[in-house]
């Protein structure tokens, strides 16, 4: 085994461990919503022990009914983007990370990461009612492909995006996806604050998305820096920048906070987001050290 093959195992125990539990909505009939004569069913997969992508369904069925009220040109908190582009974003995703697991449990060499043009540009180009059809299709496919995988090899990792990924965390990935980019569409509606408020997908965000989500704001950056991130009653979050590079970490120093706010806030600003109401998050050390941690976190 591999050192970056162990690493990936490791996080994935990490982030598992970390996790809550979720409950599910044991019904197999499919909601079916309408959206000018656009038929977009949520997701209802039966909950059991076999299938671990049952965990996304919270997420996929807020974000489909979201999906569903929302006009495809409506404006989204994605600088450039509607709601069409971000449907589009979520449904090539999804297909992406099948198409990687279906050749794995195949036994097929695993196709190189596409980036997000050449894997986006078909499903934007596809009509309203075409691309609001095929949103629900790719993340079922997505399920699938993760459950055939893991059903197989609970401990498997597959080269994702130029880094080694356990294929457990692919279900938190996908749930994180799903919740911020809601929110990119309604902002601080109940369901966001309740979505985003979970502590595996601050988890996440700091196990396995670390270094990815500092790779755009830390690859200019020169001089060492750190800075702690705190919501009442987790351990600190940790903006780092040294000789390995820049990363997220945890910590449980007691030290002068440079940002606070509560655990959803924090989510969001990871991912180079603010709330809707500002006044959620605080910069106790003042603006110059804000402004040092946001250039870090501009989000990928």
């Amino acid at each position: 085994m591999s050192a970056r093959t162990r690493s990936a195992k490791s996080v994935a125990t990490a982030e598992i461990s970390a996790s809550v539990d979720i409950p599910h909505d044991t019904s197999i009939v499919q909601d079916t919503l309408d959206y000018i004569g656009i038929t977009i069913q949520t997701m209802n997969i039966e909950p059991t022990s076999s299938r671990p992508s049952t965990a996304i369904e919270p997420e996929a069925n807020a974000l489909l009914e979201t999906i569903d009220a929302t006009l495809p040109a409506a404006l989204s908190a994605c600088s450039g983007w509607t709601a069409h582009e971000i449907t589009a974003h979520l449904a090539a995703g999804s297909v992406e990370i099948a198409l990687n697991l279906e050749a794995y449990g195949e036994g097929k060499s695993v196709p190189a990461t596409r980036g997000f043009e050449e894997r986006e540009t078909p499903f934007r180009a596809m009509d309203e009612k075409g691309l609001r059809k095929e949103l629900p299709k790719s993340i079922a496919r997505m399920a699938n492909a993760i459950d055939a995988v893991l059903a197989a090899e609970p401990d498997a990792v597959v080269p994702w995006t130029g880094r080694q990924m356990a294929v457990a965390t692919f279900i938190t990935h996908m749930r994180s996806e799903l919740a911020i980019h809601r929110w990119d569409l309604v902002g601080d509606d109940e369901k966001s604050l309740e979505l985003l408020a979970l502590p595996d997908l601050t988890n996440h965000a700091i196990t396995v998305l670390g270094r990815v989500l500092l790779s755009r704001g830390g690859a200019s950056a020169t001089t060492a820096f750190s800075a702690s991130l705190r919501s009442p009653g987790d351990m600190d979050i940790v903006v780092k920048v040294d000789v390995d590079g820049a990363r997220l970490t945890r910590s449980d120093e007691v030290s002068q906070p440079s940002i606070t706010g509560d655990r959803a806030a924090l989510l969001l600003f990871l991912w180079g987001r603010r709330p809707g109401d500002p006044r959620r998050l605080t910069a106790p050390l003042g603006r110059d050290t804000l402004a040092k941690v946001e250039a870090l976190l501009v989000g990928y």
